[in-house]
């Protein structure tokens, strides 16, 4: 830990030294320093002149292109920085980053990606710096105990709970099953859709929270009731829209919505057990703008940043937790791997 930290504070040394100038330091970047000097908050103050000193910042996200880019212009607008950023899906987003990691050529100061074993391995090959390591003012501020992660040492800045997608046409609104023993009855048998839940670790993750509540037995009566497996919910998504399945599960709003938007006779359901995606935030530890990275993520885990991540429907902002379903589970990635087998064989995707 003290070699990701000197490593840090390197490059924080670094790029004050080199004195950059801000290509986007207006007078609203000005203001929020003195803001933050007259509420007595030197060390903010101070990172967010020293971050306009380095003129930009770059992020990967994983979250839509339209909310990634309301945050970069919302920052933009705030501190006088401009910030660009590339989106991409989960994995893809991971291996570019690690890639880039391993060839020492980091592209993004900073990376909102899906909690998986990617962040805890790019912990541990120095890839990443664990956030309470990175001196971020005030870390972590007022974001709720439960969604900061002390190992492997980062925070959940957005969930998406998972439900079931369902086709309009095929389903109505009264039948859409609307919890897990709905998923069994016979005359959903040959059209249920289902992501492979070997795509990802996360989708092991989902079911052994099921397994745990319902039993292995409910898993092998479900995997009787699947059509086809899909890798991810991108193109479930898609085949439920072209009538291949009438239910997919599991689903997430942020796949359902904009195929919705777009026409296509598709829903969303979600139960009050369930889990999803989980989006944490991460600084790289070879950050060109190590500065304006740890100031962006400032951003990203305050109040304001953070419902500004999670305008859209069926992102609910860690600060929003009367907004989670009910009964929404974490699970522990490596209690569910003890049961990855099990699982796969009970749904029929081993």
């Amino acid at each position: 830990m003290m070699a990701l930290r000197t490593r840090f504070g390197a490059a924080l040394a670094a790029v004050a030294l080199l004195g950059l100038t801000a290509c986007g330091g207006g007078g609203d970047g000005e203001a929020a320093a003195d803001e933050a000097a007259k509420a007595g908050n030197k060390a903010l103050a101070d990172l967010i002149t020293k971050a306009r000193e380095e003129g930009g910042v770059t992020f990967y996200s994983v979250p839509p292109e339209d909310v990634a880019q309301a945050l970069a212009d919302a920052f933009t607008e705030k501190y006088g920085i401009d910030a660009s950023f590339v989106r991409l899906t989960a994995a893809p987003l991971a291996q570019r980053f690690s890639a880039e990691a391993e060839a020492g050529k980091p592209g993004a100061d900073m990376i909102m990606v899906s909690n998986s074993p990617f962040y805890a391995d790019g912990v541990a090959k120095d890839w990443l710096t664990p956030l309470p390591d990175a001196e971020i003012p005030d870390y972590p501020a007022g974001l709720p105990e439960d969604f900061v992660l002390a190992d492997p040492g980062t925070a959940v800045v957005q969930v998406q709970p998972s439900g079931f997608g369902y086709n309009t046409d095929e389903v109505s609104q009264a039948d859409a099953p609307k919890d897990w023993p709905d998923l069994l009855d016979p005359k959903w048998k040959g059209k249920i859709l289902m992501a492979n839940p070997k795509s990802s670790p996360a989708y092991v993750d989902f079911w052994y929270m099921i397994e745990q509540e319902y039993g292995i037995d409910y898993l092998e009566d479900l995997g009787e009731q699947v059509a086809r497996f899909y890798d991810g919910t991108v193109p479930l998504t898609e085949a439920m829209a072209a009538g291949e399945g009438a239910i997919t599960v599991p689903n997430v709003t942020s796949a359902v919505q904009p195929v919705k938007d777009k026409g296509a006779p598709v829903a969303i359901n979600v139960p009050d057990l369930t889990n999803g995606p989980e989006i944490v935030a991460g600084i790289a530890t070879e950050a060109e703008h190590p500065n304006a990275a740890r100031l962006f993520t400032h951003f990203v885990l305050s109040e304001e940043g953070n419902k500004i991540l999670n305008s859209q429907p069926g992102s609910v902002s860690p600060y929003d937790k009367a907004k989670m379903p009910a009964k929404f589970t974490r699970v522990s990635h490596a209690d569910a791997a003890k049961l990855e087998k099990e699982i796969l064989g009970a749904l029929g995707a081993d």
